[in-house]
């Protein structure tokens, strides 16, 4: 018998073992933001590694692993709605639920009828074992434990499966502001961040299996190092001076932590993708402070405005809340002046949905759905017109582009500042960072480019 860091006692992994479990096979859907995606490779690669046989079937599967988000209740109904159409397709398959949804809410969790193990954040590295025990006893795994118990970094070597171009690196987990509307502080607890050292450890492994653009993410990205005595910069410093690296582009932001100091430290890093997603939710100052959210308007504008003097090729990408409860049309219409005047690339527009166990499900003045559908219309709308005034700004330039796929007669991929841009090419340019001539926009949504870099 063999007892693993989980404390779980399994038989020695014989041929006839492993040859049952390679007929297993398995697939992953995944819910949420850019941290849960990067969870979702490293899952696959675990299973892998522990030999099941990965499939991108949604049919005749094995088992099913669902790693969930729960920022909204609608994240929640789509989950279930999800787990219902997923058990009908398979209905032998062992399923198994992770993510922030069963740690935010581990009793919903524990009464799905459908789901056969359950796991919460803190143990997505132990599945595979976990699959190995419910196949040997047959009974309901239940592992979801106290997230505010974990006070380190849970250090896992990134090993991912999916493009080799873009990887994901989460270097910080947890969040210490408890936003009105916000459950994430109760599905991935306090601020923790990776150490140095292994981050220049992942990062060496990653870029020498041909990753040439790293994004880092983190649940508060913003707050990397408030556990370490490090600042988000020290990472940042850490990986540019990594060679083989090429470009480093940053996940979501906290407008009230980025200072000057940090702007500068940016604008002197030369493999920085000038792309800044800034979380703005609300142009409202008024519904800004129901949010409890820690910046103003005229806060915000500014911190983009600098961004601008200092790194003059950057775009602004952010979500944008509509309908907090109490929010009146004037605040909307603040809103979608300050989307103007910051001229977003894009924005991530959603309307407000009560989650419970936040202080906000207790205001009044909750937004009938039917204003709300209209204001998430209409945001979008503007949101377009707009982004596809900032893409002609950049039209005429020429900008390197890394080029990821091939669709209907065009190479596609992007620039540093994440304007996605279709060239035709004689020659094969996927995973080459190519000079490219930005030529004109037809719809907003895309440049149509012409390679002017030889081959």
């Amino acid at each position: 018998m063999v007892v693993n860091d989980y404390g779980e006692h399994f038989p020695e992994k014989g041929v006839e073992y492993l040859n049952k479990v390679k007929s297993m096979n398995f697939g992953i859907l995944t819910f949420g933001c850019k941290v849960n995606q990067g969870e979702s490779e490293n899952i696959v690669s675990n299973m892998i590694k522990n030999g099941y046989e990965f499939s991108k079937s949604n049919f005749n599967l094995k088992i099913i692993i669902i790693n969930s988000c729960t920022v909204t209740a609608e994240s929640d109904r789509k989950l279930r709605q999800s787990i219902r159409r997923l058990r009908k397709q398979n209905p032998d398959s062992i399923l198994v639920l992770t993510g922030c949804m069963p740690q935010a809410f581990p009793e919903l969790a524990s009464k799905l009828e459908d789901v056969q193990i359950v796991v919460g954040n803190s143990k997505k590295e132990y599945i595979p074992e976990l699959i190995k025990k419910y196949i040997q006893n047959k009974k309901l795994i239940f592992e979801v434990e106290d997230i505010f118990k974990i006070k380190k970094f849970k250090e896992i070597s990134q090993a991912y499966f999916g493009s080799r171009l873009r990887a994901f690196l989460k270097i910080e987990d947890g969040c210490d502001r408890f936003c009105s509307y916000c459950i994430i502080p109760y599905a991935r607890g306090r601020v923790r961040s990776k150490k140095l050292e292994e981050i220049e450890k992942d990062i060496i492994s990653l870029s020498r299996n041909g990753y040439r653009e790293i994004v880092l993410t983190g649940i508060n990205l913003s707050s990397y190092g408030k556990d370490l005595n490090l600042k988000l910069e020290d990472a940042i410093k850490k990986i540019s001076s990594i060679p083989e690296v090429k470009r480093i582009r940053l996940g979501s932001l906290e407008p009230d932590l980025i200072t000057e100091e940090f702007i500068n430290s940016l604008a002197r890093e030369t493999k920085i993708c000038p792309q800044f997603h800034l979380s703005l939710q609300s142009g409202s100052n008024k519904v800004l402070e129901k949010m409890r959210r820690k910046y103003s308007k005229e806060d915000y504008l500014n911190l983009v405005n600098l961004i601008k003097q200092k790194i003059p090729l950057a775009t602004f990408t952010t979500d944008l809340m509509v309908g907090f409860p109490g929010e009146t049309n004037e605040d909307f219409e603040e809103s979608l002046k300050l989307v103007a005047e910051v001229g977003f690339l894009k924005v991530h527009v959603f309307p407000y949905s009560i989650r419970s166990g936040t202080l906000a499900a207790k205001l009044s003045n909750q937004i009938d759905g039917h204003i709300k559908t209209k204001r998430v219309q209409k945001a979008i709308d503007i949101s377009k017109k707009i982004s596809k005034i900032v893409i002609e700004g950049f039209t005429g330039l020429e900008m390197d582009v890394l080029y990821e796929s091939y669709e209907d007669g065009f190479y596609k991929g992007y620039t540093t500042n994440y304007i996605l841009v279709k060239s035709e090419c004689s020659w094969d340019v996927r995973g080459k960072i190519l000079k490219t001539l930005l030529t004109y926009t037809t719809n907003g949504e895309f440049c149509i480019g012409k390679i002017i870099q030889e081959r």
